[in-house]
């Protein structure tokens, strides 16, 4: 197994960052629990068979470009067979400008690019259908994606605002905080973070500061309860409550295991 990220030729508002993944036989059958990034994607799937997600209760059969909307909890990933995946790591605000249109009707669906937005997927297949990788693939989409005209406004100024907020505050901020600093209704607020982004501010919070959490644990060699502080939990069970939560796992679980897909996906 092979996972790599791959950084954009220069910082910009659309798209965070690429990652590419080569899942070699000796791999298969692959499964895990992923967690969610406080991101949407477009990922593309190149594989024999289908790779299968699920998500609540419902499967998806991946094949193609497909858009995953927000998860605020983990989703369990499957493959039986070697498979080629590409994706593109979007800023929470940056699929609803492209695609201009509500956002919470993408959270927790995976759905082929196809039948979303037919005119942004004959932008992107013709790309992947030439089967480049690796640093020329994601630079070939980045000059096309950043052509593409923008739905902008004061209210997705309002909701990148308050993300770069919580960016610079790591999470460790709540929804009171966000409205001492933005002269605006919680309602508001929580209408055009659901609108634009597919999750709430409060949701959006607690799901970046959990990950914050497990990036700094995968990539330091910070101890576990020194980070339980850092990120203002109460206490370890506060922690595992959220864990659970998001993770649908113990702590113990995740700890006590070895997860070099989980570990590398989380190493950014």
């Amino acid at each position: 197994m092979n996972f790599r990220y791959i950084e954009c030729t220069k910082p910009n508002q659309l798209i965070q960052n690429f990652f590419e993944l080569n899942v070699e036989q000796s791999s298969t059958p692959l499964s895990s629990r992923i967690i969610p990034t406080a991101q949407s994607h477009i990922l593309f799937f190149k594989s024999q068979l289908p790779l299968q997600t699920g998500v609540n209760n419902k499967i998806f059969k991946n094949k193609g470009i497909v858009v995953f909307g927000q998860s605020y909890k983990s989703y369990t990933l499957l493959a039986q067979k070697p498979y080629y995946n590409f994706g593109i790591n979007f800023h929470p605000t940056a699929l609803y400008k492209i695609l201009k249109t509500d956002i919470s009707k993408f959270t927790d669906q995976h759905i082929n690019l196809s039948e979303v937005d037919q005119k942004l997927y004959q932008l992107l297949d013709p790309i992947f259908k030439q089967e480049f990788s690796g640093e020329e693939l994601a630079n070939k989409i980045e000059k096309k994606l950043l052509k593409l005209e923008l739905y902008e406004s004061k209210n997705t100024k309002l909701v990148d605002d308050a993300i770069h907020v919580i960016y610079k505050k790591e999470g460790r901020i709540n929804v009171e905080e966000i409205l001492k600093i933005f002269p605006i209704s919680q309602k508001h607020l929580e209408t055009q973070f659901k609108k634009t982004i597919g999750l709430t501010p409060l949701k959006f919070i607690k799901l970046f500061k959990f990950v914050s959490l497990m990036r700094k644990y995968e990539t330091t060699n910070t101890p576990i309860s020194q980070l339980i502080d850092y990120y203002a939990y109460y206490d370890f069970s506060h922690f595992t409550k959220d864990f659970k939560l998001f993770m649908n796992l113990k702590p113990s679980d995740y700890f006590n295991t070895k997860t070099p897909f989980l570990s590398n996906y989380l190493k950014k």
